[in-house]
């Protein structure tokens, strides 16, 4: 017979920051008790009661993130500081590795405002992905087109796991 945690609902509530502009559409879906939206001290997406253990952090393009990593750099390493004890930390990037590898997925490269080497963009956004990995524990997926059903399935993956006392 399976442990479950008695005092947790069947289904998890999930928790959408306020700051997310465009948000996963979830509404409708059975899998979720309910869908809030509430200010997370970090991330994009968690459930409700496993704050402080679980949160996606959604980035949507190569543009997002070189612009995370240079012009808003203090900020982003801020967010993943005060992650530094969750549990589960995930950077959820909506474009594949090779896109994001690619120097031409870059306004500053398709608009010829970078001036140093075309692979820069690239250098950059790789040694700051390496850097919340690895000083962090952050993991980074590059889900392409399946970020949104990638999040949800591992949110709820996250959420039987703790009411079975796991996580």
């Amino acid at each position: 017979m399976e442990f479950v945690k008695s005092d947790l609902p069947k289904l998890p509530t999930l928790v959408v920051d306020t700051r997310e502009r465009i948000p996963f559409d979830y509404e409708g879906e059975e899998e979720f008790e309910a869908i809030v939206h509430e200010k997370l001290d970090a991330g994009d997406y968690s459930l409700k009661g496993m704050e402080h253990i679980i949160v996606i952090e959604r980035k949507a393009t190569a543009d997002e993130l070189f612009n995370n990593f240079t012009q808003n750099k203090d900020r982003i390493y801020a967010e993943f500081e005060r992650l530094r004890n969750h549990k589960i930390k995930i950077i959820m990037i909506e474009q594949s590795c090779e896109d994001i590898c690619n120097p031409r997925n870059y306004y500053v490269n398709k608009k010829g405002i970078n001036k140093a080497s075309v692979n820069m963009p690239v250098a950059v956004v790789a040694a700051n992905l390496n850097t919340l990995m690895l000083e962090y524990e952050a993991q980074v997926i590059f889900a392409g087109s399946k970020a949104r059903s990638m999040t949800k399935n591992i949110l709820l993956a996250a959420y039987k796991l703790y009411r079975q006392g796991r996580l």
